[in-house]
């Protein structure tokens, strides 16, 4: 069964082991907006910026469209102080 996985660095750059990772079945892809309201605010602008309303993602539709086409990564966010890597695993 594929997942989805968020890897979060504290660094530019990929280093090292990651400071958070999240591993989702890709069935529960749909509840991960809903999910993410229990991450800090601060947290949220730093990682995605401000004004970003992740409901506006439709991420079932997202990842059953990335396994389809045989790809992997959906999304990799370079911020000042952290890194994010969001992918399907298979």
């Amino acid at each position: 069964m594929a997942k989805l996985k968020i890897l979060v660095w504290e660094t530019k750059e990929p280093i090292g082991e990651p400071a958070v990772e999240v591993t989702i079945p890709t069935y529960l892809a749909k509840w991960v907006p809903k999910m993410m309201q229990f991450m800090p605010r601060k947290t949220k602008e730093e990682v995605w910026g401000e004004g970003l309303d992740l409901g506006d993602f439709n991420l079932d539709e997202l990842i059953k469209e990335a396994v389809e086409k045989g790809e992997s990564e959906i999304m990799e966010v370079k911020a000042k102080d952290a890194y994010v890597k969001i992918f399907v695993e298979q």
